[in-house]
């Protein structure tokens, strides 16, 4: 009898112990901090370019972006080793735009705004299966009618599921003015990892795009996105809009951009990304009315032009995670991270 108690007590002290080290194992197997803020900025360029089937009337355009993420929630619990993890995190995007374009046929030089803000979710349940969600709130408007902000959302849901090593598809919904309206987008593509070195990411209908990886911090990528965006535009001072209601006149962009983009790792924290290409199938459009509003008095179709982007990154914080040769496997959802805010980079 006594044995027997002495048996039992030793194997409840061995279930215990086995116990304490599994919970001990998990504490200081995650990694609480692996995402770091990150500041950036870009600056874009598109010289003038004459209007198809208008005479001697043109269009540029160019805009700077700057832009946050930071990490409210960044944890991940190591599996089996770096590449196999569950991971969880909740991110704040904000993004500021001030662009300046230039039309041939108006009276005045207009100034255009964008503020967006709000919060990204990312849920990695061990590298099969992430979940990805997110919206903002902002507004884009003529900075003459600042003092009549209207406010729109947009916003994102995605499904990923990694089927090997070399292939991942994921399926979902965009709602984004990247069209130059608001548009509910349904979203469907795949990750097909064609070497060691390099990808093909295929996110039907907003982007396309080769990655080769040159070393363990640069990158080149050959990319088609769709580009463009909707504002609250001013009527005041300008005769093709005498008559229209200032306050219900919005402008519409849209292009298609082919480019050729190289990212480089100055360091650890800094990463600079020369960008060149082609704007493609571009139209400009002034509608009077709601935001979904589709009755145009003003459309003009805009030639093809170059276009020239540069931008540039800024880790913040002590480095938790370094961009190197092996992150780059397919399907480590940590390429995705920082593009959240983004909806073309999905």
């Amino acid at each position: 009898m006594l044995s027997t108690f002495v048996i039992s007590k030793f194997v409840m002290r061995k279930k215990l112990l086995l116990l304490l080290l599994t919970v001990s194992s998990v504490a200081f197997g995650q990694d609480k901090k692996f995402l770091n803020p990150q500041l950036k900025f870009s600056a874009e360029y598109l010289p003038s370019s004459d209007l198809k089937d208008v005479a001697d009337e043109s269009f540029s355009y160019g805009k700077a972006q700057l832009g946050l993420v930071y990490p409210l929630i960044s944890r991940r619990f190591s599996l089996t080793n770096d590449l196999e993890y569950k991971a969880f995190a909740v991110l704040i995007n904000a993004n500021g735009t001030y662009a300046l374009p230039d039309y041939s046929f108006l009276n005045t030089t207009h100034q255009l705004i964008s503020a967006v803000a709000g919060p990204s979710i990312i849920y990695n349940t061990g590298n099969k299966n992430t979940w990805l969600a997110g919206f903002t709130v902002g507004m884009a408007q003529d900075l003459e009618l600042l003092s009549q902000t209207q406010i729109r959302f947009t916003g994102h849901a995605l499904f990923k599921h990694k089927v090997s090593g070399n292939f991942s598809y994921h399926l979902g919904v965009v709602y984004s003015f990247v069209y130059g309206q608001p548009l509910p987008l349904p979203l469907i593509g795949c990750v097909v990892r064609t070497s060691n070195k390099s990808k093909l990411k295929i996110s039907l209908p907003l982007s396309v795009a080769f990655y080769y990886k040159t070393n363990a911090y640069d990158m080149l990528s050959l990319f088609i996105q769709p580009d463009g965006d909707q504002y609250n535009f001013s009527a005041i001072g300008d005769t093709v809009f005498a008559g229209r209601d200032p306050l219900a006149l919005r402008m519409r962009y849209r292009s298609f951009k082919s480019g050729l983009s190289y990212k480089i790792g100055v360091n650890d924290r800094w990463f600079i990304t020369p960008e060149v290409g082609l704007s493609l199938a571009r139209k400009i459009t002034f509608t009077e009315g709601s935001i979904t509003d589709k009755k145009t008095f003003i459309s003009a179709d805009v030639k093809p032009g170059p276009y020239v982007k540069l931008g540039v990154r800024f880790l913040l914080g002590d480095l938790k995670w370094k961009r190197t040769g092996d992150n780059f496997l397919l399907n480590d959802e940590r390429l995705d991270y920082y593009d959240l805010d983004d909806p073309t980079k999905l």
